[in-house]
């Protein structure tokens, strides 16, 4: 073959890889209809005054509108009180073709006051689902900083399978978690497995770096725990040891086995600031293979 005709060849190659791109994207244009079905979502906030975090629990129609509830770890009323604020919420956003879109977020405070916050999304992870392009993942974010904490918050959101249903059962077997604090002043991290028994109780084993007892030391400080916990009919949860500081949780991915979904990767926030190190603690569980 003499170099023209090589030439030839390679480009004729150059544009058959230049179609099967252009053809990906054509395949992958997103529109308002990518986002449909339940969506968990976790938030942490960055930066401000004292640190935030929450859960929630989101639905979109596939036409621009979603509603749902978030529970949110913010201040107290008092010096270092911490509270759970439950918020039912709705919104509206626009998404591009290229995955990217805006919104609306509208809320009532648990002390009647409105807040409405614009936000930017991005999706990462799509799939196909009855021939069209479906959101399994997406990050946002809010433009404004909350108000009583300042925080720029960043969220996460993973679809929930539109089958099964959510129980006690939905956490059943061995789990490994990590453990990051947030804000504080003194860094804080840690460790673990547990061990779940799908009825409402889970056994553990946990490992956590905290300030040692002169200054700069640091130690690791490891200790057992048996903790009840409660998972909701929509993949939101508690666990409320006696004596320790409420945890809350959302299940954010699953399997769906026997009409049940089983959690494979769970958010959770413990509500109080860790007195040692100042940090709100927020974790990731995730399931062992059985």
């Amino acid at each position: 073959m003499h170099i023209g005709s090589k030439f030839v060849v390679s480009a004729f190659a150059l544009l058959a890889i230049v179609a099967d791109i252009e053809g990906a994207r054509a395949v992958e244009q997103f529109s308002n209809a990518s986002l449909i079905g339940t969506y968990a979502v976790a938030d942490t906030g960055r930066g401000g005054q004292t640190p935030q975090a929450g859960v929630s629990v989101a639905t979109y129609d596939g036409k621009g509108s979603f509603s749902g509830v978030t529970i949110q770890d913010v201040p107290g009323r008092t010096f270092r009180e911490r509270v759970f604020v439950r918020a039912p919420f709705t919104g509206t956003y626009s998404l591009s073709e290229s995955g990217e879109g805006t919104g609306t977020i509208s809320m009532m405070m648990p002390d009647g006051s409105p807040q409405e916050v614009k936000i930017a999304l991005v999706i990462t992870k799509s799939a196909k689902k009855n021939g069209a392009t479906v959101a399994n993942e997406f990050a946002f974010m809010y433009e404004q900083l909350g108000p009583t904490t300042a925080n720029l918050l960043t969220l996460q959101a993973s679809r929930l399978p539109d089958d099964g249903k959510f129980t006690n059962a939905s956490l059943k077997g061995a789990y490994a978690y990590t453990l990051l604090g947030q804000g504080g002043p003194v860094p804080q991290a840690g460790l673990g497995l547990m061990n779940y028994d799908g009825e409402g109780q889970f056994t553990g084993s946990a490992t956590v770096n905290l300030p040692g007892r002169a200054y700069g030391e640091r130690a690791f400080v490891s200790a057992p725990f048996v903790r009840p916990y409660t998972v909701n009919a929509d993949g939101t949860g508690t666990a409320t040891p006696p004596g320790e500081s409420d945890i809350v949780f959302v299940i954010t991915k699953v399997d769906v086995v026997e009409g049940v979904k089983l959690g494979k990767e769970v958010f959770f926030i413990v509500r109080e600031i860790n007195p040692a190190t100042g940090n709100l603690l927020t974790g990731v569980i995730t399931r062992l293979s059985d």
